[in-house]
């Protein structure tokens, strides 16, 4: 949940992990070789580095880390288990039909993508 602080002249945002004050949107941090802008949810820079620590799953084609609040490629086992891929033209295959988004430690809402 974002909170804010009303001053005088302007809105501040807060660290919904610590709670201190975040000032600049979104969010920049470099993991694992990857430069991650979070807007939303309101993070500090050192909480979402350690939410990137918790939270990054391994993206199936390449190994490296996909970080929390990032978009993914869904593919199904045949156990059907989840495996994820980063949405991009490198590790995002033609066979990839289902696409969500990986919260911290979970995925989101996910949706298959028909072939026409």
């Amino acid at each position: 949940m974002k909170q804010t602080i009303v001053s005088k002249n302007s809105q501040a945002n807060l660290c919904s992990e610590c709670g201190t004050e975040v000032s600049q949107l979104p969010t920049v941090v470099e993991f694992d070789h990857q430069e991650i802008h979070v807007f939303d949810p309101v993070v500090c820079t050192s909480c979402l580095l350690s939410l990137c620590e918790q939270f990054s799953v391994e993206c199936t084609n390449c190994g490296g880390k996909i970080p929390p609040y990032s978009q993914v490629g869904v593919l199904k086992t045949e156990t059907g288990d989840s495996q994820f891929v980063h949405m991009t033209t490198v590790c995002s295959t033609a066979g990839s039909a289902f696409h969500g988004y990986w919260g911290k430690g979970v995925l989101g809402n996910y949706v298959q993508v028909e072939a026409c």
